[in-house]
């Protein structure tokens, strides 16, 4: 058997079979979406793409006319093409993770601020209110003096009175011993304590 015909001429598909056969396949189901929209006319759509995928398989103008040595030249070609957009594509990536991360860098320092800041609000507020005086029960700031605390009965005042007085300075005891304790009264919740 020769070369010749093994490499036989086909009867029907003298043109570009494949392609016609994508083409069709695009363009039929463009025209049938319009179709469906505006024109109802049945299977125009299906007619649209067998029509293509025949006229362009059979007719030899749409043949592809490259020599084998072009086509791998051409193939070569759309190869580098494809790894230069790769290779852009994964430095935009890249890059866009690199903003990212600095974005989410800058951020998390804000926030470190924010919460150094907090934390020297509250310390403040807390040398503040240290010596605020507090109700031993709900803790509250919200408290009143009621004067200066006085001690019931005093003996010590009561001997004093009745040596220089007689049997009325026994009363003197009553008067009450001075203390440096202040009473106080919470305004939330009523409790009476001394500080």
């Amino acid at each position: 058997m020769n070369t010749e015909s093994n490499k036989k001429e086909p009867q029907f598909w003298k043109g570009d079979p494949s392609g016609g056969f994508a083409t069709g396949l695009v363009a039929g189901f463009i025209i049938g979406l319009i179709n469906i929209c505006s024109f109802n006319i049945p299977w125009l759509g299906r007619i649209c793409f067998i029509a293509i995928w025949l006229v362009m398989g059979t007719q030899p103008r749409f043949k592809d006319t490259r020599t084998p040595e072009e086509i791998a030249k051409d193939k070569e070609e759309r190869d580098q093409k494809f790894k230069e957009i790769r290779e852009q594509a994964k430095a935009r990536e890249a890059e866009r993770q690199a903003t990212k991360e600095q974005k989410c860098e800058a951020k998390m320092q804000k926030n470190e601020l924010k919460l150094q800041k907090n934390q020297l609000k509250i310390q403040k507020h807390q040398l503040k209110n240290r010596n605020k005086i507090k109700c031993p029960k709900c803790r509250s700031t919200n408290v009143q003096p009621l004067g200066v605390h006085k001690k019931g009965f005093s003996v010590g005042k009561a001997v004093g009175g009745a040596i220089l007085v007689g049997g009325v300075g026994s009363l003197a005891g009553f008067a009450g011993k001075g203390s440096k304790k202040t009473d106080f009264v919470c305004m939330n919740c009523g409790k009476q304590f001394k500080k």
